[in-house]
């Protein structure tokens, strides 16, 4: 599927996001925003991925897809799936839905943060899906990222819209090798409910950046888990606007690592921009081996956004002392009636809890298992559906089984 032409309104756009590049920072190490990060994120190199064994490296795969994103080719799999287009098709379409959207929450987060990288999707969009939903989904839809060989697909655009009223579930899986700089804006009517998870984040061989803009409007709910097992150098950046009251927010996530030299480097900005808004922020990393975790959590309250109840919990688990756990959590609060809190810490395996469990015969790479999952069970208790919730917890309790023992 070649695209050579793209639609009027795209190129307008496109050349207005162009002309305001030059006036966003670069990444640097200057910057506060990337200091102590992973630069190999910003690298153009091209991913030849032609000479490795891809079977091997298929990443976390729990339910059946009922889309398939191939390079550019979308398989659909069931027929829920068929609202579901392709972000190329969408960006030649004159009449296309996501002229309203496409680029817009990208554009005003340039204003808070820069993004560099994040623009740079936006004018070169190469592969990706486009999503309205106007009905709700009783079952999750599944979106599994599969690698192309070619690395010519480098970067991946998607749009997700949910109307008023509507609730839905999606569930990504794979790896996709080949997309090195990925962007989602999603926008959620008033009412609306979205439940996120992405379980890309497993045995990632090179550098990510994955960026997510969310638009809510009153009375909605958007909930967000992440997953990253030994991610090679992985950098999430979510932003998040609570535009009208009654909103709720869950950004949860679990982090384990114990390959040397590997990064999970997870950004939070959750903006609160109205009244009686509620957002939780749960972060669980467990480090071993010389790998680094760091987390960047900010909540935002604007003088409007009275009764804001904001929270945030940063906490790791080293398994030696060459781990390392970097964590900034900010509060800016122009408003006076809320509740806001932050915290981080950074500790060892409980001796006390450890002994405990040896005296009762349980094994000692058993024990610290089930003391891994007792302390990541926080971010997963965030996922609401029992179903996914249970089929996730006994994937790591076996994925963590293998990785994490004597």
């Amino acid at each position: 599927m070649n695209h050579v032409n793209t639609s009027d309104w795209y190129d307008s756009l496109r050349r207005e996001l162009e002309s305001n590049s030059l006036s966003i920072e670069k990444v640097s190490r200057r910057s506060e925003y990337w200091r102590k990060s992973n630069l190999d994120i910003v690298s153009d190199f091209v991913q030849d991925t032609s000479q490795i064994d891809l079977s091997q490296l298929k990443g976390t795969c729990l339910f059946e897809p009922d889309l398939t994103v191939h390079g550019d080719i979308m398989k659909l799999g069931s027929e829920e799936s068929k609202s579901v287009l392709s972000i190329m098709d969408v960006i030649t379409d004159e009449e296309s839905f996501a002229k309203n959207y496409f680029g817009r929450l990208e554009e005003k987060s340039q204003k808070l943060i820069p993004r560099p990288l994040a623009r740079d999707n936006s004018l070169s969009p190469k592969v990706g899906y486009a999503i309205s939903f106007s009905d709700s989904f009783k079952k999750p839809l599944v979106i599994h990222n599969r690698t192309k060989t070619s690395a010519s697909n480098c970067f991946q655009r998607n749009l997700i819209v949910i109307k008023d009223d509507v609730e839905a579930t999606i569930i990504e899986t794979g790896n996709n090798l080949s997309v090195f700089n990925s962007v989602t804006e999603i926008y959620l009517g008033k009412n609306a409910k979205l439940n996120f998870l992405d379980l890309t984040g497993q045995n990632n061989i090179f550098p990510k950046i994955s960026h997510k803009f969310c638009d809510l409007a009153e009375n909605s709910t958007f909930n967000h888990f992440g997953l990253r097992l030994n991610t090679k150098a992985t950098r999430t950046e979510l932003e998040l606007h609570l535009n009208g009251h009654g909103i709720n927010t869950s950004i949860a996530n679990v982090s384990l690592i114990n390959k040397r030299d590997h990064f999970s480097d997870e950004n939070v900005l959750i903006n609160h921009n109205a009244y009686e808004c509620k957002s939780r922020q749960v972060f669980k990393s467990v480090l071993e081996n010389d790998c680094t975790s760091i987390v960047r959590g900010k909540i935002y309250v604007a003088p409007e956004a009275q009764k804001t109840d904001g929270y945030q919990s940063s906490r790791s688990l080293l398994l030696n002392d060459k781990s390392k756990f970097l964590c900034k959590p900010e509060l800016e609060i122009y408003a006076d009636d809320v509740i806001c809190s932050h915290g981080s810490t950074s500790s060892s395996l409980d001796k006390e809890s450890l002994f405990y469990l040896l005296s009762r015969g349980v094994r000692k790479d058993k024990a610290k298992e089930m003391l891994i999952a007792a302390f990541i069970s926080e971010a997963l208790d965030e996922i609401e559906d029992e179903d996914i919730k249970s089929a996730l917890s006994h994937y790591i309790d076996n994925w963590t089984s293998s990785f994490f023992h004597e």
